[in-house]
């Protein structure tokens, strides 16, 4: 699979607001369910703070429409996603 940072921009603080709501509600091993198939996959996200309407996330996937369909109803809550696809070579800092 190939490696994809992906923006994702919320349609409305009231759909940020939504969605941290539903997120808050499910279970953690359902989130990850969700978000796992063998054609897509998030590998972490970064959520941003107060009024900032973007959130961040590495996806491992086939492509981009993977990415998507992985998503499905959660799609709702944004905007066309940005995705950039990135290569395996990773400088890590932290070793």
């Amino acid at each position: 699979m190939k490696n994809y940072m992906v923006t994702h921009t919320f349609k409305s603080k009231e759909m940020k607001d939504k969605f941290t709501e539903t997120v808050a509600s499910m279970k953690m091993e359902d989130i990850v369910k969700s978000m796992t198939s063998d054609k897509a996959a998030c590998q972490m996200t970064w959520n941003t703070p107060g009024d900032t309407m973007e959130m961040f996330c590495w996806w491992k996937g086939t492509d981009p429409e993977a990415i998507k369909n992985q998503l499905g109803q959660m799609n709702d809550f944004f905007e066309p996603h940005k995705f950039v696809e990135c290569n395996d070579d990773v400088m890590d800092f932290n070793k």
